[in-house]
């Protein structure tokens, strides 16, 4: 299609009529302002609409011997190169099924013979503005998609790039777009004890994303420098108010493990309870206490909020609410109770963490899941 970026040439016209007097007085009314090509049958013009430049707007009879105007809308709108060429119907017809059946057949406006200059002129400059509209509008999404794909990948690689250590960790995310707004994080401190942090930003999509390499680097810069987990989550908490706008903000879930893997603390602020499964006390819940990061720097104490031996066979879960507010074609949520005894089941059957998928995939009648969702199980 010819563009219309006021670049000083005229917008054709292509004008199809088999009464060439019909297409003189268009000419009379539009050639000082568009190009008019003529085209005095349907056949005609089919081969005309191709012609490069392509028209910026049609003008279509509907009263033709052999292929009428109808059927020269249905093929326009059939062939890819031309169904976004926008079809003015200018008929003697009057009756409201006609305008109708041309509105159906994908006209943006239908005239009635005789013609009126006027009304001709205001309705095809008002079809060319909304034109002119759509083509500026679809670049600029190009342009916004073109910098959202460079963004996604400048995230991705960030992500990718982050020291995960996975030694007695299974996890297991879902992204509903390239990059997600849940992270799994997981390091060693020199001394051998371990850290885990869970986050869940607010928002979806890549504005929630941009967090997670924030938060990523400097729990892995602090790690690596020996830091309690107490103090890497006062920094986050500290960084995050700072540097991300107020909308953005990280629930999080975070566990220590001593060196020799006998003591645990475990923080929540914001997820759904984190949870404690050993044969000897059954399942333990340590529930969220405090604003989840990001929001206030006031937060007076970073005291873990449970603290515990590590039984043998003790597991810890830490998750999103991704998995909790799973949605059934019912909009009934997943729940809490469903959590904890399915988690509950992967524990005592020792079955894979990815089952979880499967069983949320069931319950959303296949519709896939309604936010990013991570879980992370640690064993001694």
């Amino acid at each position: 299609m010819a563009s219309l970026s006021g670049n000083g040439i005229r917008p054709t016209i292509l004008a199809v009529d088999d009464t060439p007097e019909n297409i003189d007085v268009l000419k009379g009314v539009l050639q000082e302002q568009y190009i008019l090509r003529p085209a005095i049958s349907g056949e005609l013009a089919l081969r005309l609409a191709l012609v490069e430049p392509l028209p910026s707007l049609i003008l279509l009879d509907i009263m033709m011997p052999g292929m009428d105007g109808y059927e020269v809308c249905r093929q326009l709108k059939a062939n890819p190169r031309t169904r976004a060429i926008p079809v003015i119907f200018i008929t003697a017809r009057t009756e409201t099924g006609d305008e109708v059946q041309g509105l159906a057949l994908g006209a943006v406006d239908y005239l009635t013979k005789p013609i009126v200059p006027a009304i001709v002129k205001a309705r095809v400059q008002t079809q060319l503005a909304l034109l002119q509209a759509r083509l500026e509008l679809e670049e600029k999404n190009l342009i916004l998609s073109d910098e959202k794909e460079l963004l996604e990948d400048i995230v991705s690689r960030m992500r990718s790039a982050s020291p995960f250590d996975g030694r007695k960790t299974r996890h297991i995310q879902s992204s509903l777009e390239r990059t997600a707004g849940d992270i799994v994080l997981s390091a060693y401190r020199p001394d051998g004890a371990q850290h885990v942090l869970v986050g869940d930003f607010s928002g979806h999509g890549l504005t929630a994303a941009f967090g997670g390499p924030l938060a990523s680097y400097i729990f892995y810069r602090l790690s690596a420098e020996g830091c309690t987990m107490r103090y890497i989550l006062e920094e986050v908490n500290r960084i995050l108010c700072r540097q991300l706008p107020t909308q953005l903000y990280m629930a999080a879930g975070a566990l220590e493990l001593s060196p020799d893997r006998k003591q645990v603390m475990v923080w929540n602020y914001g997820l759904p309870p984190a949870l404690c499964l050993s044969a000897a006390h059954g399942m333990k819940r340590i529930n969220s206490s405090g604003l989840p990061l990001g929001i206030s720097e006031s937060e007076s104490t970073f005291e873990p909020h449970a603290q515990a031996g590590m039984e043998s066979d003790m597991h810890i879960y830490l998750y999103s609410d991704g998995i909790t507010e799973a949605t059934s074609l019912e909009q009934e949520l997943y729940s809490q109770a469903r959590v904890e005894a399915l988690i509950s089941r992967i524990h005592h059957e020792q079955l894979p963490l990815e089952i979880i998928w499967q069983e949320l995939d069931t319950y959303c009648g296949g519709q896939g899941l309604s936010d990013d969702a991570v879980m992370v199980e640690i064993s001694k």
